[in-house]
């Protein structure tokens, strides 16, 4: 008799598990699992998502442009009456804000055992923040320019994947950093709960590091087991890379430090573009009005959360006292200054760097068209 299938042999000892292996798994985990099989059909879903949320934004900026005609003249009257000193420097805060972020990536390649030059790494960001903000999906992209960076130091692919981990995860220890203080003076119980659930949060991750740290990594890895398979893969895979190359919790802090020092510039701008419009915004009108930014950033990132940023940023600051069409005026000029001229060099920078490669590849690329077309393969 043919040796059984060991597979089949342990379905038949174990019964449970042919209802494990043919039962799909229900709830929220078992569609994200199904969703993560047809990549097709994410594809799909989030296409849908794009158009649907570009339509709404259409409508939206119609209806406000229709119904707030008045607002938005004296909005501009506003801004072309802004104190340019102020705006100045907003810009002077917003290069230093892409000073940090190369700095970021810069000193987490550093602990890597690699050299490379600021002016690069700020390049390198403002392309890659510019391909994800106009390309819906763009994460993929972005990272993909990145590793393409790095790869001309000398810096292999998985060692530039690892640097964009570790500058995501000090992005995320940062944002619950913000949640919590913003959520807490806010005085109401959902802030209450969004800043308790932030301190468990940074209390959970920080004795995950701890223990981690301790056992070789072992507590982590066991707890990402109760994970949906999509978290827990990428989170194991990061767990290893970053246990394989040496690092320790320790080699967190420097990129810490310098994203919270990026989001402190994200605010500086916003308190220049108000002092522009001759508004003195209080600590906590700083603190309100970001922290309902970075949330619809983070619920709605299409575009860099174009519409929903704005929105929230507006009624904020209405909220808080400011006119409405100085409110507008500061929002529009904020998102400018921070988001919508980094993008557009990063564009510019992009096409200096992709143009010539496509004409250099251009002769040999029609080559290949003719050659599939004459064989009949291009139909």
């Amino acid at each position: 008799m043919a040796d059984q299938d060991p597979t089949l042999t342990a379905l038949e000892e174990n019964p449970e598990l042919v209802e494990t292996e043919l039962k799909p798994r229900g709830g929220i985990r078992g569609y994200l699992d199904r969703l993560k099989e047809t990549p097709g059909r994410r594809a799909q879903l989030q296409r849908y998502f794009t158009i649907g949320w570009l339509l709404v934004l259409a409508i939206s900026v119609a209806y406000v442009l229709f119904r707030g005609r008045g607002e938005l003249r004296n909005t501009w009257d506003q801004l072309q009456n802004a104190d340019l000193t102020w705006i100045l420097i907003a810009i002077v805060i917003q290069a230093f804000m892409l000073i940090f972020n190369g700095m970021t990536y810069k000193v987490i390649l550093k602990r890597l055992g690699y050299s490379v030059p600021l002016p690069m790494m700020v390049n390198a960001h403002m392309q890659r923040t510019s391909i994800s903000t106009v390309t819906p999906g763009g994460g993929p992209a972005s990272v993909f320019i990145f590793a393409r960076f790095v790869a001309k130091r000398g810096v292999p692919a998985e060692d530039g994947l690892l640097t964009i981990a570790v500058r995501t995860l000090a992005v995320a220890i940062t944002f619950i950093a913000v949640l919590i203080p913003g959520a807490a003076i806010d005085n109401s119980l959902q802030g209450m709960i969004i800043a308790g659930v932030g301190i468990a949060a940074l209390i959970i991750g920080g004795i995950a590091l701890w223990r981690g740290n301790a056992n070789n990594w072992q507590t982590p890895l066991a707890w990402s087991e109760k994970l949906p398979s999509w978290a827990k893969s990428r989170i194991q895979g990061f767990i290893s890379t970053f246990r394989d190359h040496g690092l320790k919790p320790s080699d967190l802090v420097p990129a810490i430090v310098l994203t919270l020092l990026v989001r402190a510039t994200v605010v500086a701008v916003l308190f220049a573009c108000l002092k522009a419009l001759g508004v003195h915004p209080t600590f906590q009108t700083m603190i309100n009005t970001y922290f309902a930014s970075i949330v619809a950033g983070a619920v709605i990132p299409l575009f860099g959360g174009a519409g929903a940023v704005e929105a929230v940023s507006i009624l904020s600051l209405t909220q808080a006292g400011v006119p409405k069409d100085i409110a507008i005026g500061a929002t529009l000029l904020w998102r400018f200054i921070d988001l919508w001229i980094p993008v557009g060099i990063g564009l510019l920078l992009h096409a200096k760097t992709e143009l010539p490669a496509a004409i250099d590849e251009t002769p040999v690329v029609a080559a290949k068209m003719v050659e599939l077309e004459e064989s009949g393969r291009l139909r």
